[in-house]
């Protein structure tokens, strides 16, 4: 009998990706594709294994249609007839206006097995973003949640005209809305001020108190007070623009002093991550937590190379050495994972070295002792810590491109070094959004964590591009080394990182560019 797949109706919450529930992420993991909408932060495929296949099934308002509703259906169930597990990833809640009880109709009446799995919705995420409290004992007990797009105004459903004046949606009473309480209002910016003025005829109040945010738990984030009286002109002088979130109540008077979100040091600073991919989330999470807009932009690709039959010969033999040195956390995971499967216990006459904090953890993870760690975050820090070398041999597994002064160091004073090239780095273009970011001069700062993410950088611009760029976005290194690399193409103002952390790196920005 042929398998059937599973949909996940899924609700990837309002744009911040650690807003996904951790169901939402174990779906993710185990779909073989993912049907998503326009306001899904992209940044949530993350949690997808290598090689599921992704679909753009976007719709955004004002009649911008990628895919209309009887299309996702079909699509859904279609993939689930060829036996995959699909996910439907929606902004927000999949039931809270977001089509997921419909969808969960068609499914069910053609007998496929799907499961609802609810988000934050940015009902209650947006306004807490914004610092306003949806209730409170002093202003509101009461929440009511309005769309301010109507069932029957809605263009997506794929309906001729006939077919949509035949239909009769749910509409919204706005008469029967009680000023008591707060009123929140989904999809409405463009009725702004028709909701204004039928909510003025049933008798609201001029100065009730309202605010309306854009691009909700996102870095971008902007938010507009004011009342009912004069929130339409200056919502239009501040040319907000959807996705927003309108709240009107007197609980939008607390924003005043509970707005945390855009208080950060970093909100409103993007920042532009160099490194490779697979290394920068823990600098992005960083810098995110400080409300930073990041701009990822790998100049590098860090790839392992396959194991040799030298490789392999290394380590049976490595008793013969009298240490092991590390000088990057790639090198470490690397020779982690070469000698887990070797499945031998680590041999005591071999020491192992390592410089950096991050190197030295990746060792520890991996069960390898750590005999000494360089205080200073570069090579030459470690030569200085290995002392008496004469006639002792040592094995550095590094990048096949590394860097020769500790080899020279130690050779010149009489050690034996054989080097075992683990990984490469290879240059990535930058993306053309990226590009365009740094010319326009909208970066406020480049993060660079090693030599070849500057000298790759370097490569994509001409002298006078990089000379543009750099007037208007600060460039911030981890360690000398590469500040000294900024520095040989003239990049003099260059924010340096004490410790070689993303961490501190993180910290530094905060510093020197936060408020």
């Amino acid at each position: 009998m042929k398998r059937i797949g599973k949909i996940y109706l899924v609700g990837a919450g309002p744009g911040r990706t650690e807003l996904l529930t951790l169901r939402g992420a174990q779906c993710l993991a185990e779909a073989d594709a993912v049907v998503l909408d326009a306001l899904v932060n992209r940044r949530t495929l993350e949690h997808c294994r290598p090689g599921v296949r992704v679909i753009n099934a976007g719709k955004r308002g004002h009649g911008r249609v990628l895919m209309r509703q009887r299309a996702i259906n079909k699509l859904l169930a279609g993939l689930a007839r060829q036996g995959k597990n699909v996910v439907r990833l929606k902004g927000g809640d999949p039931t809270f206006f977001g089509r997921g009880g419909e969808e969960a109709e068609a499914l069910s009446a053609l007998g496929l097995p799907f499961e609802i799995v609810p988000g934050v919705s940015s009902v209650t995420a947006v306004p807490a973003y914004a610092g306003i409290p949806l209730t409170h004992r002093g202003h509101a007990s009461v929440v009511t949640v309005v769309t301010g797009h109507e069932g029957r105004e809605n263009p997506y459903l794929g309906e001729n005209v006939r077919e949509a004046r035949r239909r009769v949606g749910p509409g919204v009473d706005w008469a029967r809305l009680s000023p008591d309480g707060t009123l929140v209002i989904l999809m409405g910016l463009l009725q702004l001020p028709e909701i204004v003025r039928k909510l003025r005829a049933a008798g609201w109040p001029l100065n009730k108190p309202a605010a309306v945010t854009q691009s909700g738990t996102w870095p971008q984030q902007k938010t507009v007070e004011g009342n009912l009286g004069n929130i339409v002109s200056r919502v239009r002088r501040e040319k907000l623009g959807a996705p927003a979130v309108i709240l009107v109540g007197s609980v939008a008077s607390l924003r005043r002093r509970l707005s945390w979100w855009e208080r950060l040091p970093l909100f409103g600073k993007t920042i532009l991550v160099t490194r490779a991919q697979t290394q920068s989330s823990s600098l992005v999470r960083a810098l995110e937590a400080q409300g930073a807009n990041v701009l990822e932009g790998p100049t590098i690709r860090i790839q392992e190379l396959p194991p040799s039959p030298r490789g392999r010969r290394l380590l049976r033999k490595l008793a013969r050495y009298d240490g092991v040195l590390f000088t990057s956390a790639n090198a470490a995971r690397a020779f982690v994972g070469h000698w887990e499967r070797l499945k031998k216990t680590w041999p005591r006459s071999t020491a192992v070295y390592a410089v950096g904090i991050k190197t030295g953890q990746a060792l520890v993870t991996g069960g390898l002792p750590v005999h000494a760690m360089a205080k200073d975050f570069e090579s030459e820090a470690l030569a200085a810590l290995l002392i008496d070398v004469k006639e002792k041999i040592f094995l550095f597994p590094r990048a096949e491109e590394g860097r020769d002064l500790l080899v020279e160091s130690l050779t010149r004073r009489g050690a034996g070094v054989d080097l075992w090239p683990l990984y490469r780095t290879t240059p990535v273009a930058l993306g053309a959004d990226v590009r365009a970011a740094l010319l326009a001069g909208r970066v406020h700062a480049a993060t660079f964590t090693s030599s070849s993410t500057v000298h790759a950088f370097m490569r994509e611009f001409t002298a006078a591009q990089r000379r543009k760029i750099f007037r208007a976005t600060r460039a911030a290194s981890i360690g000398p080394i590469t500040s000294k690399t900024l520095k040989s193409y003239g990049i003099v103002r260059v924010l340096r990182s004490l410790r070689a952390t993303t961490e501190d790196l993180a910290e530094v920005l905060r510093k020197r560019i936060g408020r």
